[in-house]
């Protein structure tokens, strides 16, 4: 499928009024500013169903569109300090769940074409038998797969630092659990992914 630019992008629907509620917003931002876990929760929860939708129809996929409301959600809490109220709280989600969504199409063909590159990345942590004898196999769809397959935490923690080239110092203040916690999430991805993987290379090796 061609990666879509952003002038290939479904028309999405700007927020609607009664999305928010300015007065509630502004308690909201309040609180997620001294980083009160209660107010995090609640603008979540007032908004996720919102920006999984807008996510979904942009991507038609759920998975996608799950992953895009994680990114989206994580972006938020970073940066609701620097949001100056020149617009209500839901057309600033908007316009950042749209720029992340192309950003997410943008990126999608050079995750593709440097599919290789990680599947080395995790060969080096004694997966040498992943390395394929023939470089006209296609690996990039079962890799795609057995990703999507994992447990939400280790995918998290395996697209952050393996794809996206994050550190475990800076996926755990994002993710808000230690660095400890990260490498043990990534290592336990990067096993799984080689326990999916292997049946793959072993039938292909044999062809």
């Amino acid at each position: 499928m061609p990666t879509p630019t952003s002038g290939d992008l479904p028309q999405v629907k700007k927020p609607k009024s009664g999305v928010s509620d300015p007065v509630k917003d502004a308690a909201l931002i309040a609180g997620c500013r001294k980083g009160e876990r209660r107010a995090q929760v609640a603008l979540y929860q007032q908004y996720k169903d919102w920006v999984f939708n807008i996510a979904l129809r942009m991507t038609n996929q759920q998975q996608e569109a799950e992953d895009i409301s994680q990114k989206v959600f994580l972006q938020i809490f970073r940066k609701i300090a620097s949001f100056r109220g020149d617009a209500a709280l839901s057309s600033w989600i908007y316009r950042m769940t749209v720029n992340i969504c192309i950003n997410h199409f943008r990126k999608e063909k050079k995750r593709k074409e440097h599919i290789s590159n990680e599947l080395s990345a995790v060969g080096e942590q004694g997966t040498s038998g992943l390395q394929s004898r023939n470089e006209g196999f296609n690996l990039a769809p079962h890799l795609k797969a057995a990703i999507r397959a994992l447990p939400a935490g280790y995918r998290m923690v395996f697209v952050l630092h393996d794809i996206e080239g994050h550190k475990h110092e800076e996926i755990a203040r994002m993710l808000k659990i230690s660095s400890g916690t990260s490498k043990s999430q990534l290592h336990k991805a990067r096993k799984e992914l080689r326990t999916y993987l292997e049946p793959f290379i072993e039938i292909h090796s044999t062809l």
